[in-house]
């Protein structure tokens, strides 16, 4: 699994946007654009349109063009209970946090 594979930048949006949920707080647009994460703006906007036709998360506006790309327009985003599940119990998603966890525990001073 790779740094980009969708199912890992699927994890860091769904689990940056829980944990802002735990602790009360707004969202930070910045920590989860794909700037932050590293990754093309058309592949971050696709990513963004299926978390948000799944239900994963709520508060986005996904606007598609006629080519197949998507406008993204951020309200206030939020993780949903179903984003939470999948997180939790989708098996590829287990695996993109356990790379992530080992990315993380390889990497010093991270």
């Amino acid at each position: 699994m790779a740094h980009n594979d969708m199912y890992v930048v699927m994890y860091k949006i769904i689990a940056y946007l829980y944990d802002c949920m735990k602790k009360g707080i707004a969202p930070n647009d910045e920590m989860w654009s794909c700037m932050a994460l590293g990754i093309p703006e058309s592949y971050w906007a696709s990513v963004v349109s299926e978390l948000a036709d799944h239900r994963f998360i709520a508060g986005v506006n996904v606007i598609p063009y006629v080519d197949g790309g998507h406008m993204v327009s951020i309200g206030r985003a939020e993780v949903t209970m179903e984003g939470v599940a999948f997180a939790q119990e989708n098996s590829m998603m287990a695996k993109a946090k356990a790379f992530l966890q080992d990315a993380k525990a390889s990497i010093p001073f991270c």
